[in-house]
């Protein structure tokens, strides 16, 4: 049995391949929408936040032989946590998109807090709920938006965040509808995270570089994963190998 981490476009697909390859797998995700990815393939998803007492768990439940971490670039615990049982493991990542001006690479959101980016501004911060709390000193020094999924306002608006300074949507996905929000909004500065294609940057690029909008991309963490691909030919010959 193989257990497949994440939530994302890229598992599902991963799932499919390794369903047709007769492949046993076992997914976990931390929300129920996210669980809905799989809906119609033949594997067990287990829905929930996990510690390393309940992954021992998963694994002696299931019987897991080795381990396809496709979560989120930026989902580093799971990551680390998985890396830690000892079980062989494969580390998916989406490539990363390259930039180009207005673009600008951060190497973590520490780098963000500096006058020189983030004072004065009119900033939309694309970053998720959970980094909107360290905004919190930044309220009176900005003009700052934050768009967030739908379900978690309750949780925006905890981190100190007004409810009409929140946009409650799904990332941007066309480049005519995120244009018409950042005029609207009259951004000077948006903040975002070093997600691939499938996470928006060619959209967020294009409507920078029309706008003339500085674009703040964080860069991806960096983990010492143990065996690393970009590709769906990797991952298959990897479970084949390990399909116990």
């Amino acid at each position: 049995m193989l257990w497949l981490i994440g939530g994302t476009s890229e598992s599902r697909t991963i799932a499919q391949h390794l369903s047709q390859q007769g492949c046993r797998w076992v997914a976990t995700v931390v929300t129920p929408s996210a669980a809905r990815l799989y809906q119609g393939l033949p594997g067990q998803v287990q829905v929930g936040a996990l510690d390393a007492g309940s992954i021992q768990g998963l694994i002696a439940q299931y019987g897991i032989h080795a381990i396809v971490d496709a979560s989120h670039p930026f989902a580093t615990q799971i990551s680390r946590q998985a890396m830690a049982t000892g079980l062989p493991y494969l580390r998916f990542e989406r490539p990363a998109y390259p930039l180009e001006p207005p673009a600008e690479s951060l190497p973590d959101l520490d780098a963000l807090f500096q006058p020189q980016y983030l004072e004065n501004r009119t900033v939309l911060l694309t970053l998720g709920v959970k980094a909107l709390a360290r905004f919190c000193p930044w309220q009176q020094r900005a003009c700052l938006w934050a768009r967030i999924l739908p379900t978690a306002q309750a949780q925006a608006i905890q981190a100190g965040f007004a409810p009409d300074r929140l946009i409650c949507d799904r990332p941007g996905t066309d480049i005519a509808a995120e244009t018409a929000l950042w005029q609207r909004l009259q951004v000077d500065t948006v903040v975002t995270k070093a997600s691939g294609a499938p996470g928006g940057m060619p959209v967020k690029l294009a409507v920078a570089q029309a706008l003339g909008v500085r674009l703040l991309v964080i860069a991806r963490p960096r983990l010492a994963y143990p065996r690393l691909t970009h590709d769906l030919e990797g991952v298959m010959g990897f479970c084949l190998q390990h399909r116990g």
